[in-house]
């Protein structure tokens, strides 16, 4: 990487780096949470041809104007600036030389949202969980079953939930939100 890494993004990445299947990143705004959940991305889809990852939030539009049009870019400018890739922008993905793919999508339309829940997935990240819902993550689940040799992960992450949000019984009270 062509840049410096903070202290909480560098504990960040050794928490993605975990066996753990399920992650949450949580803090507060600007803090480089989704960077480094997109950057892991990347390089799990470079690891692995022909894997298919996906970026989802609530909002398609959120989802375009924050992750493909502004994190996105960054990430592969500042730790694979020689990628080769294309850009699909009908279905919203992006395709990597070893043809794996990074999808993009959002939950406010039922036909977006089937395009994207019609394909299995190595890796999900929902960014700011906190505006899905518990049914939502749950559905997501179904999809995080492509079989390569990498293990299926999916990443949250979200500003500091509230103790009656999901991602808080989930991820730090480790109950089920029913």
């Amino acid at each position: 990487m062509s840049f410096v890494l903070t202290k909480k993004q560098r504990e960040a990445l050794g928490l993605l780096k975990q066996p753990a299947k399920y992650t949450l990143l949580y803090g507060g705004s600007r803090s480089g949470k989704s960077f480094i959940i997109i950057a892991s991305i990347f390089a799990r889809a470079l690891r692995v041809p022909d894997s298919r990852h996906l970026c989802v939030r609530f909002a398609f539009n959120h989802a375009k104007q924050s992750l493909w049009n502004d994190t996105i870019p960054k990430v592969i400018k500042l730790c694979f600036p020689d990628l080769k890739f294309s850009t699909n922008k009908s279905d919203w993905f992006i395709e990597l030389s070893n043809g794996s793919q990074i999808w993009l999508g959002g939950l406010d339309d039922k036909e977006r949202t089937e395009k994207v829940l019609g394909n299995e997935y190595s890796t999900i990240f929902i960014n700011e969980a906190s505006q899905v819902s518990y049914q939502s993550y749950s559905i997501l689940l179904t999809r995080l079953a492509q079989k390569t040799e990498l293990v299926n992960r999916i990443y949250c992450d979200c500003n500091p939930p509230s103790t009656q949000h999901w991602t808080y019984k989930l991820f730090i009270q480790h109950v089920n939100p029913d």
